[in-house]
């Protein structure tokens, strides 16, 4: 049923790990172009902020803004 292991064939690591070494889990760091790193800042009334806020529901104001930008419109192009 197990599988017998014999003493000179098991697996022993060949040199501890550091605790320092450095990870490699997570995801890929991103192009420095494809990085948004520009900040534009705009002011709106508080009737806009509110009608903004209601269109844009649990989606921040900024992704929302961007992605209406980016569909809608050909001004990225």
């Amino acid at each position: 049923m197990f599988k017998k292991v014999e003493p000179d064939n098991s697996v022993k690591p060949s040199e501890p790990k550091s605790i320092l070494a450095p990870k490699t889990t997570g995801r890929k760091p991103k192009k420095p172009a494809d990085k948004e790193s520009e900040v534009v800042a705009i002011k709106l009334t508080p009737a806009e902020l509110a009608k903004l806020e209601e269109k844009a529901g649990l989606v921040p104001k900024s992704t929302y803004l961007k992605h209406i930008l980016r569909t809608e419109t050909d001004i990225f192009e």
